[in-house]
């Protein structure tokens, strides 16, 4: 929890606001408000932000914008400390799994309350990723979807025949996968399959096993089939088709296996492959890119970004009329093309400039990818489920049943 544990529960204490209350002018808001982003400022975004917040001042005659960057380091505990204090900014950049702790003890705006009708600019599920409920939470959408991201799974078609796999067969089911794992490890090229290892949400969402139930009171992916799903990654494990360094929540060398030859496939981004044809070119003309794994025929893993409004503000109407601004359709496309992400706003898919998307080369093929998922998939992933009390935890217990120190069961 986030500002739930800063405020021992105490909902009054949370949020607060330095911002004018403001006023309207022609019918229009106006008044001063801050607005928080993550980590955006810099050569790259900082003249984008600085030209969309200067173009809705000059349309807002006596509004200022008062435009804050904090940095990625303890971004999480800086949200804390601020609610802590009462000095939540206005509106405020982040995840849903760093937002839930905040909407849990009121410091924020429940959209779907104050701002109904503005579910209908969004992609459904990109609103749904947007949505809490559960114990102790008033039901609604705590903030406006921002930008979005997912993306394909690489394979080395070189490293694919080694191991005795048809680079043209690359697999899309769970029984594909774990299939041609084993044809991997019987051939004895000594290769790993990947690094996944049963330890995150979407590797069991993406096999048809539902993680909560629907009113988000409790988890139920304690269950016979997803037991089943863990063992067959424990099977995997002990034929040595996963490195042992991916049991580890801190191993980041993923990309290194991959480019040295070790591992056959690895997740990434759309744009992954431009950093592949850049750093590794003998790499790139081996490369060859599919769909994220799944029963479901559809990603499991889409990750949106929000921007959630203070509870407290003292100018409401300025601060949900700018977030609006900053996150329709035109801003959200604009944002995504100089980011490389997908817009959570209705229409924005569709725009020529993903119409037209060349797929002659593995860069356009893993665009076009992700462009399917991020359109046909959803976030599986439940907002409470964050990083401190979900996401590592599932995967250290992955990790001891992979090393027999427990049974999937157990985990």
């Amino acid at each position: 929890m986030i500002c739930a544990t800063a405020m021992a529960g105490s909902l009054a204490a949370c949020g607060g606001s330095s911002s004018s209350s403001g006023g309207s002018k022609d019918g229009k808001p106006s008044g001063e408000i801050s607005f928080q982003t993550w980590n955006l400022k810099n050569d790259k975004y900082t003249p984008y932000f600085k030209n969309l917040i200067a173009a809705y001042e000059k349309s807002h005659p006596g509004t200022t914008i008062k435009w804050i960057d904090q940095p990625s380091d303890n971004y999480e505990q800086k949200l804390s400390a601020d609610a802590a204090a009462n000095s939540l900014p206005d509106i405020i950049d982040a995840g849903p799994s760093l937002m839930y702790g905040l909407a849990k003890a009121g410091a924020l705006m429940n959209i779907s309350k104050e701002a109904p009708k503005a579910q209908n600019n969004y992609y459904k599920n990109a609103w749904n990723a947007v949505t809490f409920k559960g114990k102790d939470i008033e039901e609604g959408a705590y903030g406006f979807p921002w930008y979005v991201n997912d993306g394909p799974t690489y394979y080395n078609t070189e490293l694919m025949q080694k191991c005795g796999l048809d680079p043209n067969k690359l697999p899309v089911t769970w029984d594909d996968y774990f299939s041609q794992a084993d044809t991997m490890v019987n051939s004895g090229c000594g290769a790993y399959m990947s690094t996944m290892l049963g330890g995150a949400v979407d590797d069991y969402a993406s096999a048809g096993i539902p993680i909560m139930n629907k009113d988000h009171t409790k988890y139920i992916f304690n269950s016979p089939e997803a037991v089943k799903h863990l063992q067959r990654f424990v099977d995997l494990y002990n034929k040595k088709g996963i490195p042992p360094e991916a049991l580890s929540a801190q191993w980041s060398q993923q990309g290194e296996f991959f480019q040295k030859g070790s591992i056959v496939a690895m997740g990434g981004s759309a744009y992954s492959a431009a950093d592949f044809k850049q750093n590794s070119p003998d790499l790139y003309k081996h490369l060859a890119v599919g769909t994220k794994i799944s029963d479901q025929g559809k990603s499991a893993s889409l990750a949106y970004e929000m921007l959630a409004v203070n509870a407290q503000t003292k100018n409401k109407t300025l601060a949900l009329d700018f977030v609006q601004y900053v996150t329709n359709a035109k801003n959200q496309l604009a944002f995504a093309k100089k980011s490389n992400t997908f817009p959570s706003s209705k229409g924005g898919l569709d725009d020529p400039y993903y119409a037209n998307i060349d797929t002659s080369d593995v860069q356009g093929k893993a665009l076009k990818i992700t462009l399917n998922s991020v359109k046909n998939g959803y976030s599986s992933r439940p907002a409470e489920f964050t990083d401190a009390n979900g996401k590592d935890y599932l995967q250290q217990q992955a990790a001891l049943a992979l090393q027999g120190k427990q049974t999937a069961k157990e985990s």
